[in-house]
């Protein structure tokens, strides 16, 4: 269409649209730089909130005493430095003076009156060792026959067919999901101990490991699947070698938190989708309440008579990446989302206040302080004319399209008003994958899940993962039923007795 043959309304129509458009790509682009280079705190203080003017008043949204608050300035002091753990090795050396500097000038020998201490803190390498099994073979002197030959058994080992003892599986382990370190490095750290362990042994032995704890992996299953509420979310992973697909693909591995009261795990699942029947095989026979984002997938679960619960930290987020995309001349809309954060912030301090009470005086609680300020919230947000499509409309949108899910965290004591624990067991995979980078083959991904399971599991409940591990690696092949199996859950075991018996204290 010629500009000439366009009416001047039709000329200020399009002028208009285009400058919405423009205004709404330059928020998606401030946006985008802030989540590059900006930093990835989502915590918004209340001086921050307090410089934008709030579109509703104090009384309307709640007055919470946080915001009675005087900023002061001061030097910040240094914190106090922490005890080291009182069963560490200590070595004592003494300083003592010779007969000479002990005469004292009307020439009488000084006298010991006490003593002056200070610490430091020293390290020793890690100290590789060769443990000789010998086993004594005896046989009859009278008859000498091949028959009466008998050679002392040695215990069954975890891998029996490599020179690998539980101790150093267990460092391999650690090293890799705990700390990140992936196996190249590890190789050559072995190499400057004294040990050449190749990276593609120690993958080999990862793999067998797997394979011998996947007992365990399936009672932490099974518990998840009886408790009555789990947090779930997923976060990719790259799988270079998976039938049909390429390299460059994502797969998931997929977190589900939950379990019985005292018997809480954290469980890893890796799968090359995020498909609706990877959700139904993952809650499958469940029952309850199930946490997660406003991802589609999820709400086949509702057709199993599964509740779905949403997450308030997803809703909140959108608001924050809308703050952080407006400029300074678009106050209009900086005010709004900062209400918006304003609300979320006095719904928190209510979960805060809750922390401590049990489900019932929790429940409560959300009906007497909760409901009015959501409803509140929602009124609000209904109020709002927002370009759809800006961060602050998207913010908005979410929020009303997952409202009934949001706020059904007040329907029950026991849920939790975001899924922040279940993405804080998607950190460490986070964290490894920038090391690792990606996983070779499928069954090298379904390892990294059960040992991320494993470890995030025996540290919920106060498990140094060192120690835990090597006690099942020896443990494990001595386990013949059920019962056996269950004694080595994170549980039923003593953190205390654990790290004596790796002595690592």
């Amino acid at each position: 269409m010629e500009w000439s043959t366009l009416k001047k309304d039709e000329l200020v129509n399009l002028a208009e649209q285009q400058s919405e458009k423009i205004a709404v790509l330059e928020q998606q682009l401030r946006l985008l730089l802030s989540k590059t280079y900006g930093t990835s705190s989502e915590k918004v203080s209340a001086d921050q909130l307090a410089l934008f003017e709030s579109e509703i008043s104090a009384d309307e949204i709640g007055k919470a005493d946080e915001d009675n608050i005087t900023v002061t300035y001061q030097r910040k002091r240094r914190g106090k430095r922490k005890v080291c753990d009182k069963n560490l090795e200590r070595q004592r050396i003494e300083y003592t003076l010779d007969k000479v500097e002990r005469l004292c000038d009307c020439g009488a020998e000084l006298t010991k009156i006490g003593e002056q201490k200070s610490e430091q803190y020293d390290m020793v390498p890690a100290r590789y060792i060769v443990i000789e099994h010998v086993q004594h073979k005896y046989a009859c002197s009278c008859c000498k026959s091949k028959e009466s030959i008998k050679t002392a058994v040695k215990p069954p080992q975890i891998l029996p067919k490599t020179n690998a003892a539980a101790g150093l599986l267990s460092y391999i382990t650690t090293a890799k999901y705990v700390d990140s370190t992936p196996l190249n490095r590890q190789e050559k750290q072995h190499e400057r101990g004294g040990l050449y362990l190749p990276r593609n042994t120690m993958s080999r032995w990862l793999i067998q490991l797997a394979d011998a704890v996947l007992p365990l992996i399936n009672l932490f299953d099974d518990e998840i699947r009886a408790g009555p509420y789990t947090q779930c979310d997923e976060t990719t992973i790259q799988v270079l070698k998976e039938t049909n697909r390429k390299a460059s693909s994502k797969s998931y591995i997929w977190v589900r938190h939950g379990g019985l009261p005292g018997k809480e795990s954290v469980l890893y699942n890796y799968y090359p989708s995020r498909s609706s029947e990877v959700v139904v095989a993952l809650f499958e026979g469940c029952h309850g309440y199930i946490q997660c984002d406003g991802y589609a997938a999820y709400n086949v679960l509702e057709k199993q008579g599964i509740t779905l619960v949403g997450c308030m930290a997803h809703a909140r987020r959108k608001f924050n990446d809308a703050l952080q995309s407006l400029s300074s001349k678009e106050a209009v809309q900086k005010s709004k989302a900062a209400t918006a954060l304003t609300f979320f912030k006095k719904l928190y301090a209510i979960e805060k206040e809750g922390k401590v009470l049990s489900p019932e005086e929790r429940y409560a609680l959300r009906q007497e302080k909760s409901i009015p300020l959501l409803n509140t919230f929602k009124e609000w947000l209904g109020a709002q004319v927002i370009l759809p499509k800006s961060p602050l409309g998207v913010a908005i949108n979410y929020t009303l399209n997952q409202w009934e899910k949001l706020i059904r965290y007040c329907d029950d004591g026991i849920l939790e008003i975001d899924n922040n624990r279940d993405e804080r067991a998607v950190r460490p995979v986070a964290i490894g994958r920038r090391n690792w980078l990606f996983a070779d083959t499928p069954k090298g991904a379904h390892t990294n899940a059960r040992f991320y399971s494993l470890i995030e599991t025996c540290k919920l409940h106060g498990h140094e993962p060192y120690a835990y591990l090597k006690h099942i690696f020896k443990e494990l092949p001595l386990a013949t039923t059920v019962e056996d199996y269950e004694a080595l859950l994170p549980w039923c075991l003593d953190s205390e007795t654990l790290k004596q018996e790796a002595k690592i204290v």
